[in-house]
C-alpha cells in the first residue's frame, strides 16, 4: 500500500511540474512576440486617417484625401482597395497627403506602409507592414420630398447588405439612428426626434454599413416639402 501511494505521489508531482512549466514557456513566447511587435511599430511608427471626402454632384465622383503623420522621416505608399480588400484600385506615393478619385456607390478600403530610399538600388523600399484603414462608403441616396414626408432610397453597393440611416440638424454632430434596411430599399421619414419637420430648416443625413466608416454627409431643405 505504501509502495502504491509513493508511486502515485511521484506521478502527481511530475504532472504538476509539467503543468507549471507550460505557462512559463507560453509567457516567454508572448514576451518575445511583444518585443518583436514593439520593434516593428517603432521602426515604422505612423498614424493615418481620412482627412477629407467630398462628393461632386456634377461629375458624380468623389475626392478622397488620406493624411499620414510620423515622428520619423519617411515616404509612404498608400493603396486604395476594393470592397473585399482583394484588389488594388489605385496607388499613391506621398510624404503627407495621398489623393484619390472615387466612384459613387462603392465601398473602398485603404492601406498604408512606410518606405525608405535605398541608395544602392535607387528605389523606395518598404520599412513597415501594411496598416489598414476603415471602410470608405461612397453610397449616394436618392431623396424625394412629398408633402411632409421624405423618402430616402439607399443605393445598391457591392459588399454591403444593409444600410443604416442617420440624421441630424447639425452637419457635424447630433446624429440619431433612424432605421436599418437592405441596400436598395427606401426609408420614409416624416418626423425627427419625435417632432414634425420644421419649415425653412436644413436636415443632414448619411448612410453607413459600419460604425467606423468614412461617408458622405448630405442635406435636404424642408421648405420644398410645403410647395
Amino acid at each position: 500500500m505504501k509502495k502504491i501511494t509513493r508511486i502515485f505521489a511521484l506521478a502527481l508531482a511530475f504532472v504538476m511540474a509539467f503543468a507549471l512549466q507550460a505557462p512559463v514557456n507560453a509567457a516567454e513566447k508572448a514576451a518575445v512576440n511583444q518585443e518583436k511587435a514593439q520593434a516593428t511599430v517603432q521602426a515604422g511608427s505612423f498614424t493615418h486617417r481620412v482627412q477629407s471626402l467630398y462628393y461632386n454632384s456634377s461629375t458624380k465622383k468623389a475626392s478622397l484625401t488620406i493624411e499620414v503623420n510620423s515622428s520619423g522621416v519617411y515616404r509612404y505608399q498608400v493603396q486604395l482597395l476594393n470592397y473585399n480588400k482583394k484588389k488594388v484600385v489605385a496607388t499613391d506615393e506621398c510624404s503627407l497627403y495621398a489623393f484619390f478619385t472615387l466612384k459613387k456607390n462603392q465601398l473602398y478600403y485603404y492601406r498604408v506602409r512606410a518606405t525608405s530610399y535605398n541608395y544602392s538600388t535607387g528605389q523606395y523600399v518598404p520599412v513597415s507592414n501594411w496598416s489598414y484603414g476603415y471602410g470608405i462608403n461612397t453610397g449616394v441616396c436618392t431623396v424625394k420630398l412629398s408633402g411632409k414626408k421624405v423618402r430616402i432610397k439607399t443605393p445598391k453597393v457591392k459588399g454591403v447588405k444593409k444600410f443604416t440611416l442617420y440624421m441630424s440638424t447639425n452637419r457635424t454632430k447630433g446624429y440619431k439612428k433612424i432605421k436599418t434596411v437592405k441596400s436598395g430599399k427606401t426609408i420614409t421619414v416624416s418626423r425627427f426626434k419625435k417632432k414634425s419637420f420644421k419649415k425653412y430648416k436644413d436636415y443632414y443625413y448619411y448612410i453607413s454599413s459600419a460604425k467606423k466608416q468614412s461617408k458622405f454627409v448630405h442635406s435636404f431643405y424642408i421648405r420644398t416639402v410645403y410647395r
